[in-house]
């Protein structure tokens, strides 16, 4: 095989790594990452883009992460003036659509940190299904583009 083939093979496959980080029948998961906190900190938050790919409304119903006490879903919105996190119950993923949380809107909140976690580490997360499934995904635990932005205006 030649070098050009091995190399295009080798960045499909980083490429499909890096963009497809989990996939079940149902959904699958995009870009699952979440911001380094300062190592006092006991809160963390996930991001990512779930897509539906079946042709009925999903919905989670929980996550769980080994490494936190508990993990929700909330939603920051401004209410009576002032920004709010509630806490969803359950979030609804409509047919075929895709559902993106993100800093500022629907996001996973993981609480009560049970053990230091640094950036490059990985923050395994386990999504149940109302159909029954089980999705696991890794938030791979990154300095946030805002923190990084700063770092540099600074130099």
């Amino acid at each position: 095989m030649s070098l050009t083939k091995r190399l295009n093979l080798l960045l499909v496959a980083f490429l499909f790594s890096v963009n497809i980080v989990h996939a079940s029948d149902s959904i699958k998961v995009i870009n699952a990452w979440s911001p380094e906190a300062p190592p006092v900190a006991k809160v963390m938050a996930g991001y990512m883009t779930i897509d539906n790919l079946s042709n009925k409304d999903i919905k989670i119903l929980s996550a769980k992460s080994d490494l936190f006490k508990r993990v929700e879903i909330h939603l920051t919105e401004m209410k009576d003036g002032m920004m709010r996190m509630t806490e969803q119950k359950n979030l609804t993923i409509k047919a075929k659509s895709h559902v993106e949380l993100k800093s500022g809107g629907l996001h996973m909140m993981l609480m009560g940190k049970l053990k230091p976690i640094k950036t490059g580490s990985v923050i395994p997360v386990t999504l149940t299904l109302d159909n029954g499934e089980t999705v696991n995904l890794k938030l791979k635990v990154k300095v946030s583009d805002k923190l990084e932005m700063m770092h540099h205006h600074h130099h």
